[in-house]
């Protein structure tokens, strides 16, 4: 009884919190111990995080539930939720959206796999969602749907993956493997269209290799993330399942096309790992399942891979964050893996959790987990925004021992095979595979008492154990941010060559030229009441570029082209800077190429009087190639001004 009265008053103190008669908490729960094991309460019983230290990298505080009005921003149908920033109602403040997962095809609508929209009704820097959310719509007034069998939902992610100057919309498949691409417009985004892939989708039996396009295992639960791995400027296509793989742009900047999926490698060759399967636990597995004797682990460890790419510790160089089923403790709760330029491209370090939970408890609640990174808070620091999929019974009443346990230890299914709505199977049900697929009435009764076997042991099953609220359990999808803390360290790209060359003696170094040269006219003449241009050329060496100040590369961590001015009395700046066209390069904007013209407009007053003046200024960029990225610099500039 203890512990539900805990629950009552976690609920009571909720109300509370909403009535504005307690001041808010950020991080409400109770933690209990029972038979001996630690046992997490309430949607916000998070455990102390024992991170690692990422240089370059922001330290993550504890997370916070996200609300909408008095209620959690949540999803429903199959209880997946894949959140995402962006300003849906061209208001300049982005909103909140959280794809969710419904079992279904696109003619469904709104009863497929979907995004909510959360508006948000505060500021950019401080949002707050309104409650009534409305589903996402493509410029002909439909709602954005895509076809799912199973457990990825509706996952979006942001490119402009044509390069027009529109970011794109994105989101995988479970199977057959399409990748649906929404196209940004001045209007909004285009009814979605299949991303043309090497080889070509298909429904065929189970098994087979992860990167041989004629086997199941290659396109099932291809979720999708985007980013210039290859380093020719065209973003390449990374998908999860139960391997990472990279899929190479062979296309061009306005017609994007993807090659054969291939393995992404740690810098020791090996495919990257997900989940650490000790023997015993390898030996469990094969007991708790019948699995025989040759059972192993997928090549990754784990299963139903999401990821994103991105540039998390500042480096220049794109990494991975990660996740799972988060099923068991063979997981990690978000797997981060850092880029690495090597000689045979680009390459990761193995990975380590960034959220380990002290005493190796269960680091975050339910499964399923999506992860995606922005400045939710404004604050120029990447912050970690997370969507779960909790468990709720008894008509929308949050489990703790189902949401906190791991779900393989409690035996119940993840999100998509839930109890709570499922009826009693029936055989009429199935008599739509003999008109569909040519099933005979034989095979159609198997499979009826195949699930009417199953039905019958999950009953039996959870009455015995006395938890029969369980046959009443429902996903819910909720998200989490992790506000991201600057730690002041910063993170230098290194690259790995395979020659084994370090033993040799290694020649003098020369002097070398820098990729960017400058020029500033050393002087200008004008008279009182007059404009003139301070102009500052930049011829970027090639091979090279420079970051375009639009804001968009700073949010990433590299430092953007800039120049300020310190003005005599009588001086003041005319108007913005006048910027050259940028070109997007990767998930980046950047200038290369000679002849970089940045011009400032400056107005002399009047009052001015006659005589020689001088504008100081300071110049500062960052240059990178496709292997490394030199640190930022600043240089001072000075112009002379002879007032007439």
């Amino acid at each position: 009884m203890a512990k539900f009265s805990r629950e009552n008053e976690i609920t009571r103190l909720v109300i509370l919190m909403k009535r504005k008669l307690l001041t808010p908490i950020l991080a409400l729960g109770v933690i209990v111990s029972a038979n001996a094991e630690t046992v997490h309460q309430g949607e916000m019983g998070f455990p102390e995080f024992e991170q690692p230290v990422v240089q370059g990298a922001p330290k993550l505080q504890r997370p916070v539930m996200l609300m909408a009005g008095d209620q959690p921003v949540k999803t429903e149908k199959h209880g997946l939720a894949a959140p995402a920033l962006w300003d849906w109602d061209g208001d300049g403040k982005r909103d909140l959206l959280v794809g969710e997962f419904e079992t279904g095809d696109v003619d469904l609508k709104e009863a497929g796999s979907t995004v909510r929209v959360y508006r948000n009704i505060g500021t950019d820097a401080k949002p707050e969602y309104d409650k009534n959310w409305i589903y996402a719509r493509d410029t002909n007034g439909n709602v954005l749907v895509v076809h799912q069998w199973c457990c990825i939902g509706f996952t979006p992610q942001f490119v402009d993956l044509n390069h027009d100057g529109y970011q794109d919309m994105i989101t995988g498949q479970y199977h057959p493997g399409e990748v649906t691409w929404f196209r940004g417009s001045k209007e909004g985004f285009l009814p979605g269209i299949k991303l043309e892939q090497y080889g070509y989708p298909s429904s065929k039996g189970f098994g087979g290799g992860v990167t041989n396009p004629e086997s199941y295992n290659y396109w099932h639960y291809s979720t999708a993330s985007f980013g210039d791995l290859t380093g020719d400027g065209l973003e390449d296509l990374v998908v999860g399942g139960s391997a990472l793989r990279i899929s190479a742009n062979v296309g061009t900047k306005a017609e994007p096309k993807f090659g054969k999926r291939e393995l992404l490698l740690d810098i020791h060759g090996q495919p990257l790992k997900m989940g650490h399967w000790t023997s015993e636990k390898i030996e469990q597995q094969r007991s708790e399942f019948g699995y025989s004797e040759n059972w192993e682990p997928s090549i990754s460890g784990a299963a139903k891979i999401q990821m994103v790419v991105v540039d998390w510790d500042s480096d220049g160089v794109l990494d991975i964050l990660a996740t799972d089923m988060y099923r068991r403790d063979t997981s990690m709760a978000v797997g981060f893996f850092r880029g690495v330029k090597t000689a045979e491209g680009h390459r990761f370090e193995p990975g380590i959790d960034l959220l380990p939970a002290k005493g190796g408890v269960k680091a975050l609640p339910g499964s399923g987990n999506r992860v995606y990174v922005d400045d939710w808070n404004k604050d120029g620091v990447k912050d970690l925004i997370i969507g779960a999929s909790i468990v709720t019974v008894n008509g929308g009443e949050f489990s703790s021992e189902l949401t906190w346990q791991w779900e393989a230890v409690n035996g119940v299914e993840s999100a998509g095979k839930d109890m709570g709505r499922r009826e009693k199977p029936a055989l009429d049900g199935f008599i739509y595979l003999k008109e569909d697929n040519g099933f005979s009435e034989e095979k159609i009764k198997g499979i009826y008492q195949m699930a009417l076997g199953y039905w019958n042991r999950t009953q039996a099953k959870y009455t015995d154990m006395g938890k029969t609220d369980w046959l009443t359990m429902r996903h819910q999808g909720r998200v989490y941010v992790l506000l991201g803390e600057d730690t002041g360290t910063k993170a230098i790209a290194h690259q790995l060559s395979t020659d084994n060359s370090a033993d040799k003696p290694k020649p003098k170094k020369k002097k070398r030229k820098l990729p960017v040269q400058y020029h500033v006219a050393d002087s200008a003449t004008v008279k009182p009441g007059e404009f003139l241009n301070v102009a500052v050329t930049l011829d970027v060496n090639e091979g090279w570029y420079i970051y375009a100040p639009t804001g968009r590369n700073e949010l990433h961590g590299m430092a953007e082209t800039n120049i300020t001015f310190e003005l005599p009395e009588g001086f003041e700046l005319a108007g913005d800077m006048v910027l050259p066209e940028h070109h997007a390069k990767g998930m980046y904007e950047v200038y290369d190429g000679k002849g970089i013209e940045l011009i400032q407009h400056i107005k002399v007053a009047d009052t001015v009087a006659a005589g020689e003046y001088t504008i100081n200024g300071k110049l500062s960029y960052q240059t990178c190639n496709a292997e490394m990225c030199l640190p930022p610099r600043t240089e001072a500039i000075a112009v002379k001004i002879v007032v007439e």
